[in-house]
């Protein structure tokens, strides 16, 4: 009886039950949510990572200057055929240079010389009716003019300085503006190139571009030759959107070394010394040249209205450069001349600027010899030197004023720009064999000299 109560009592107050679950079903179910969490916040991981690269990359380059996709740019140039240097064409006279002509080998017979004649006689022209021209006539000229003008418009940008200034009476400092023309002569992937006159934004603190009437962005010098007053800046292409970048031209440089006196010519950029302004005209002089250091270049003239503050660019009549307008090269005698630099000889250098890359310093200014002067030196080649620079190369090895250099490594020297396309072909820092005539009053003499040179 009592046996019956106590299981009684059990089924009674027996009401918790323990079930002991699986041990292996409860550890995959764990392993299971660990791992899809992990994925879950890996995935995310990976989402936010590359969104916050995508924003913060085109920052990173900028702080940087880094760009991976950032091309070589280069101005092919065109020569003579006969020669790739149009100095060599033209005997030592120190002068204009001769036209090329062309020469055949063989004869021409007297026979050869009828038929050819009778060949290539014109066709009789007949005037059917006479049409005087009209003043609508030449509007028409004008206009063709105009949209030539135009397409090289949207090669042109304003550029702006802002340079620190003191204030004469009260010893204040200031800020000053100055506003300049910039031609857009490369875009290499990563920035847009701009060529403008060095002295316009030398020492800026600040440099503007103004794109549009509501925009303007920054830009950096990238670099600068001093000898012709000539820099190139650089606006990053992130800086520029779209609609305004495809509005934008990159210029076509033209050739300088064809023209003829006479040749009608558009002036554009500030060419008499106000921004946006633009003049036609044509060209007045040429064979005009100027010595600088290491190098020299060909000056052209027009009858364009010149002043101090004249700047911008000469083009020609299919919208290409043959020159730059040139403040610091003018001849002492015509400062009121617009003068312009042909643009063939300094295509190189505004490449060179372009790609910022390193250019050879030798150190000297020289001057192509005449026919005259190399026979009373008892030599055949050679170009005088007028001037060692102090700090130089040149004057570090040696060099003086009144030698005359015969050959670098073994190649003759005929003229001044034969001269630089040697040291532009030679590395910086690399050592050059220069064979020079030293004369003195008693006596001549030939020295071999070593020369490390520098570079700009």
């Amino acid at each position: 009886m009592s046996n019956d109560n106590n299981n009684k009592d059990e089924k009674e107050y027996s009401f918790i039950q323990e079930q002991i679950a699986s041990k292996k079903k409860f550890k995959f179910r764990r392993m299971f949510y660990s791992v899809t969490w992990t994925i879950v916040l890996a995935c995310i991981f990976g989402i936010v990572a590359g969104v916050s690269f995508c924003i913060s990359q085109p920052a990173i380059n900028k702080i940087l200057g880094k760009y991976q996709d950032k091309k070589t740019v280069e101005f092919p140039t065109t020569t003579p055929e006969s020669s790739t240097d149009p100095d060599q064409n033209k005997t030592h006279t120190g002068g204009s240079e001769n036209t090329n002509t062309l020469e055949t080998d063989k004869p021409i017979s007297s026979e050869g010389e009828k038929e050819t004649k009778e060949d290539t006689k014109p066709d009789t022209v007949v005037i059917e009716k006479y049409i005087q021209a009209d003043i609508q006539d030449l509007n028409n000229i004008y206009m063709d003019l105009r949209n030539v003008a135009s397409e090289v418009d949207k090669s042109i940008l304003n550029v702006t300085s802002i340079k620190n200034g003191v204030d004469v009476l009260f010893n204040n400092e200031f800020e000053a503006s100055e506003v300049s023309s910039g031609l857009v002569v490369a875009n290499n992937g990563a920035d847009l190139l701009i060529l403008v006159s060095y002295d316009r934004i030398q020492d800026a603190k600040n440099i503007r571009v103004t794109l549009t009437d509501s925009l303007d962005v920054k830009a950096k010098l990238q670099d600068y030759d001093s000898d012709l007053n000539l820099a190139v800046i650089a606006v990053s292409l992130d800086d520029i959107p779209d609609t305004v970048l495809s509005n934008i031209k990159v210029i076509n440089l033209g050739e300088s070394y064809p023209l003829i006196i006479g040749t009608p010519i558009i002036a554009m950029g500030s060419p008499n010394g106000y921004v946006d302004s633009m003049e036609y005209g044509i060209i007045t002089s040429k064979d005009t040249s100027t010595y600088i250091t290491d190098n020299k270049i060909d000056l052209f003239t027009t009858d364009i209205h010149d002043n101090e503050n004249s700047d911008g660019i000469i083009v020609n009549l299919r919208g290409e450069v043959i020159g730059i307008i040139t403040q610091k090269l003018k001849d002492e005698y015509n400062q009121n001349v617009n003068t312009v630099i042909g643009i063939t000889k300094i295509k190189e250098v505004i490449e060179s600027l372009v790609n910022n890359r390193e250019r050879s310093y030798f150190g000297i200014k020289g001057a192509d010899m005449t026919d005259a002067a190399l026979k009373q030196a008892g030599i055949t080649n050679g170009i005088y030197i007028t001037e060692v620079e102090a700090n130089s190369p040149a004057l570090e090895a040696g060099l003086q004023s009144g030698d005359i250099i015969l050959s670098v490594n073994g190649a003759e020297i005929l003229s001044v720009n034969n001269f630089n396309s040697l040291i532009t072909a030679s590395e910086p820092k690399s050592t050059l064999n220069v064979t020079i005539r030293r004369n003195t009053k008693n006596s001549s003499k030939e020295m071999d000299l070593e020369v490390v040179l520098g570079k700009k």
